[in-house]
């Protein structure tokens, strides 16, 4: 006959966290190197100030991103520059943003998310409609814009590889508003304010 057993006492595996102030400069330490690192990253991604209409840099035509002048490191600065402000944006659907809507002079937008170098739009002649558009360079209006209903883009990605593709509807629209800011046009030059 078997005898019963007692429980055996089982000791803890981690032991208790003893604070030693030995240790206590290597945790300031590492946590001052996560907030400056933190800090440093948050510059470096600062959003951009949107311009806001009539300044005259709306009004310049962009020029073309040259592949072989500008390195992808500079490339992807814009990008993110252009990104952090349209996250930053309070109002509307942030569907799209054009880099010289904060003062870069290339032509270059995101769209939906995506990047787009160098764009250019052929419409389908005799398919417009009017379309009830915002502008975050004239911020809490809205505007009445005639449209191409859809068309044709071709683009580049930041590494220079070709696209195109036929957009309508929502994309469709938000490309033509982006192109319209690349060369040098506002809602408020070409569309009819709604009061």
């Amino acid at each position: 006959m078997k005898k019963n057993k007692l429980p055996v006492e089982i000791k803890p595996i981690i032991p208790p966290l003893k604070i030693r102030w030995i240790d206590l400069p290597r945790a300031v330490t590492l946590w001052l190197f996560y907030k400056a690192v933190k800090t440093i990253i948050g510059w470096r991604n600062r959003p951009q100030k949107i311009l806001l209409y009539p300044d005259k840099r709306l009004t310049r035509i962009a020029e073309p991103v040259d592949f072989q002048k500008t390195t992808r490191k500079q490339r992807v600065k814009i990008v993110r520059k252009m990104g952090a402000s349209l996250a930053r944006q309070q109002f509307g659907e942030r569907l799209g943003i054009a880099a010289p809507q904060i003062g870069i002079n290339l032509r270059v937008i995101i769209i939906r998310g995506n990047v787009m170098f160098n764009p250019e739009w052929r419409p389908v002649k005799n398919q417009t409609e009017y379309m009830i558009e915002s502008c975050y360079s004239s911020p809490k209006k809205l505007y009445r814009v005639q449209r191409a209903k859809y068309g044709w883009a071709k683009w580049t990605n930041i590494d220079g590889k070709p696209f195109e593709s036929k957009l309508k509807g929502i994309p469709a629209v938000v490309f033509q508003h982006e192109l319209d800011h690349l060369n040098g046009v506002c809602c408020d030059s070409i569309g009819e304010k709604i009061k």
